[in-house]
């Protein structure tokens, strides 16, 4: 039986999440974390249909001053412990990720990294098995800047 070659990604890496029109975010690949978190702020829950949605909002544009807003089905609820050590109870959808030209559905938790240096990390659930990250690289994705 063939192995197949792991695909390479570096600490830091440009993602798409396009369900909820968000391109090119610059994200830390945390082989610590478990789970991938998202910066997102004034989070409401409202109910549609039965079915419940969280509206967040995400930063502006570069050269806008307005906060996006965005939404998806609130699943639940998970406890994550941050990198302070503290325990947060965070909301959490499920939404496809495109890395490295590669989509897949990934849960993400969301809470406020106002303070932090990357708005999203990507933690070893949503990497799988399919990609090795090199820390000592940055941006070995081979998703062009440009698509």
């Amino acid at each position: 039986m063939a192995v197949k070659k792991k695909k390479e990604l570096g600490w830091q890496e440009l993602v798409d999440l396009p369900e909820i029109k968000i391109k090119k975010i610059k994200a830390k690949i945390d082989t610590g974390a478990n789970l991938a978190t998202l910066h997102a702020r004034n989070l409401r829950v409202r109910k549609k249909e039965g079915i419940k949605f969280i509206y967040f909002d995400i930063p502006p544009l570069p050269g806008k001053k307005k906060n996006r807003v965005r939404k998806g089905e609130l699943l639940g609820y998970r406890r994550i412990k941050s990198s302070d050590g503290l325990i947060e109870k965070r909301p959490y959808i499920k939404t496809a990720m495109k890395l490295d030209g590669i989509v897949k559905k990934i849960e993400i938790t969301l809470t406020d990294r106002t303070n932090m240096d990357f708005h999203m990390l990507v933690g070893r659930k949503a990497l799988g098995k399919r990609w090795l990250v090199d820390p000592s690289k940055s941006f070995k994705s081979t998703q062009k800047k440009n698509k």
